[in-house]
This record gives C-alpha cells, structure tokens and sequence, in this order.
C-alpha cells in the first residue's frame, strides 16, 4: 500500500478519489494504516458482500484454511466472517459519470497493478 500513498496526492490533484475496499475489520485496517502513514480511506467490506457483487470472491479451499491457520492467520477473525472468504485483488477506474474505464484483477494474490497506469490513466480522462 505504500505505493499507492507515493501516487495519492496526484490522485487527488487530478479531482479524483482513491478508496480501498478490504474485508478485514476497521480495526485491524485502522492500526496498519497508521503504522504505514496512510491517508486515504479503507473502508470494511463486512462479510466480502462488495467483493461477491463483483464477482470477486472467494472461498479458501480447506487445505489453505490449514495452512493460513499453522502461520498464525486466522480469517475469520481478522474479517470478522466464518466464511474463509478474500477478494481477488483489483482495482477499478471509474469515472464521474459512473463508467468504469479500467479493471485490473489477477487471481495470483501476489501480482498487484502498479499505480503508475492508473494515475496515467486519470491523466487521459481529465485531459481528454
């Protein structure tokens, strides 16, 4: 998440907003963005219902439950859900009409779109 702290405030200069949805409970999420300085908001999506409408959702296999568990992650009490659910990470461009200009998502939770392209993008829907 620190890079996209380094691209907020051009985010912000271009009019738009940067917010991030995350199923972990406000708490959790409040004590890592102080620890990581961050100042745009990240807002609970209690119980994956935002993830699910997007159809991005979904359930860890009961081997995984196993292994988060023996590495001391306890999903269900970190997002406050006995679901054993995580978002596909991605991120949406959307404009002020409500259009979404840009989706980026990847299964493979270690792969996170870069901000980079996406104040880029902002770029070309202000400027035109």
């Amino acid at each position: 998440m620190d890079a996209l702290q380094s691209e907020y405030a051009d985010i912000a200069g271009l009019g738009a907003s940067l917010v991030v949805i995350s199923p972990e409970r406000p708490a959790r999420t409040a004590d890592m963005a102080a620890k990581q300085k961050l100042t745009f908001p990240i807002v609970w999506d209690e119980k994956s219902a935002v993830a699910e409408a997007f159809g991005l959702a979904f359930t860890l296999p009961d081997d995984l439950r196993e292994v988060y568990l023996s590495l001391g992650i306890d999903l269900p009490q970190h997002n406050g859900d006995a679901s054993w659910r995580l978002p596909v990470p991605a991120r949406f461009v959307v404009d002020g009409e409500g259009i979404v200009r840009s989706v980026e998502a990847d299964v493979d939770y270690k792969y996170r779109p870069e901000p980079e392209p996406t104040v880029a993008l902002l770029r070309d829907i202000v400027v035109g």
